[in-house]
């Protein structure tokens, strides 16, 4: 359990496959934060969602439970949150709607987030516990920033179906040539025109998010393979090993050596303390 002053996360999951689970509350203020990764179809109770990449919703606990069942492959994490009064009111000035699909402006560091949390579930020291409650009211400045004007509703946005699409492939394939042009091209509509509906989409452009789906692809081949960084650059779809280790440095804080090095240290003190 995490606990900051306005916030309790009392349990967490993730859904790869169609189900159904059953999620109880025993406290009033009881939500559930679900957050999608692809395209699927989500009940909740008796209502149906139709979840595009990269939103969420956030479902109040009914009559003390929840009931979620999905048919198919699905993407879903979810996580079980408790509000104060005060932090309820501050998500209903901000205008946060329940019961109703939101798009993530940033779910590379959603993504992120997710990494420090469970582990944070399970710690045992203040340190560990420390760093879930900051991941935590992280995440919830990421949720509630879909709320406050940055993002447009999906209805009111133009060919908002294509560009879910469009994001879930560059997320899915970072190594393919992502030509802005060319993207309009198939879409049938100008440069500016694709710049504004993406941004009023999304709350990021397309550009940021080729980049941020490179990143997060880089990241994963220096955890888990020993791939020279010429190689990493290469597969993740950056165009030179110097524009590379540029962008990796910006976002990430560090060069990619530094990253690989301090994750496997990481690893390996994690594996030391369960012995």
């Amino acid at each position: 359990m995490i606990i900051t002053p306005d916030i309790r996360l009392t349990g967490y999951g993730e859904q790869d496959h169609g189900g159904e689970y059953l999620l109880t509350a025993e406290e009033k203020n009881q939500y559930l934060l679900l957050m999608s990764g692809v395209r699927t179809i989500l009940r909740i109770n008796d209502r149906q969602y139709y979840m595009q990449p990269f939103t969420f919703l956030l479902h109040p606990f009914e009559e003390g439970e929840i009931r979620l069942n999905s048919q198919g492959t699905t993407a879903c994490r979810y996580l079980q949150l408790t509000f104060s009064d005060r932090y309820l009111d501050k998500v209903r000035k901000i205008g946060l709607t329940m019961r109703e699909t939101h798009t993530l402006a940033n779910p590379l560091a959603v993504e992120e987030i997710w990494k420090l949390l469970l582990p944070a579930m399970e710690a045992q020291t203040p340190s560990g516990m420390e760093i879930g409650i900051h991941a935590l009211e992280l995440l919830m400045c990421l949720i509630l920033e879909a709320s406050d004007g940055t993002v447009t509703r999906a209805a009111e946005v133009p060919h908002y179906d294509k560009l879910t699409a469009l994001r879930h492939r560059i997320y899915q394939h970072p190594e393919e040539s992502w030509f802005i042009q060319d993207i309009c091209d198939d879409l049938g509509i100008s440069r500016p025109y694709f710049h504004k509906i993406y941004l009023a989409a999304f709350g990021t452009t397309c550009t940021q998010d080729v980049i941020a789906s490179r990143i997060a692809c880089s990241k994963r081949l220096l955890e888990a393979t020993d791939d020279p960084i010429t190689t990493v650059s290469q597969l993740s779809g950056f165009e030179t090993d110097v524009y590379f280790m540029r962008q990796f440095k910006r976002h990430v804080g560090m060069t990619p050596t530094a990253y690989r090095r301090i994750y496997r240290q990481s690893t390996m003190s994690e594996k030391n303390s369960k012995k």
